[in-house]
Order: structure tokens, then sequence, then C-alpha cells
């Protein structure tokens, strides 16, 4: 039980920091994208990847800062495992919606 409360609180704690309109639109993106079960999990780490790549590039476009890699230390890594979950399940889930219309398409 300790084990499944230590991922579950890096889970939550990931997850408090995504910014719901990013995640949204690159989670849609990549769960229409989505052919099958096993490419929804390469899916879910590539969103993961374009969400950190977007969250770096966003303020250098924007806002004319100077381009900084992030710090790739635990608490990142714990993020990154939760935002990749978090991918997943949104990416599963438009998956199985998409199946499911096209079935009633025929």
């Amino acid at each position: 039980m300790d084990l499944l409360d230590s991922w579950w609180a890096i889970i939550r704690d990931g997850i408090y920091h995504i910014q719901p309109i990013q995640f949204v639109i690159i989670g849609l993106l990549f769960g229409f994208m989505t052919s099958s079960i096993v490419s929804a999990i390469f899916s879910a780490i590539m969103a993961s990847v374009v969400y950190v790549a977007v969250d770096v590039l966003r303020p250098v476009i924007f806002e004319h800062k100077v381009f900084a890699l992030p710090v790739f230390d635990t608490p990142f890594w714990n993020f990154f495992l939760s935002l990749s979950f978090a991918f997943l399940v949104v990416t599963v889930a438009v998956y199985i919606v998409k199946s499911i219309i096209g079935s009633f398409r025929g």
C-alpha cells in the first residue's frame, strides 16, 4: 500500500502543475492520431515531449526571454511521469470514442 501511496503522490503533485488548455489541445491532437492501443502509449510519451517543448519555447517566442532547458532532476521526471500518465488516459479515451464512432459509420 505504501508503494501505491508513493505513486499517487507523484502523480497528484505532477497533475497540479499541468496547464489545462495546453494539455487539452495537445492531448486531443495526439488522441486523434492514435490508431491502436499500443500506439496510444507512444502517443502519450510523444505528447509529453511536445508539452515540455511548448512549455520551454513559449516564453522564448512570446515574451522574448532567453532560451533555457529545463533542469532534468527528480521533480522534472515526476512531472513527466504524471504528464505521460494523464496523456495516456486522454489518448486512450479519444481512441475508444473514435473507434465507437467509426464502428457506427461502418
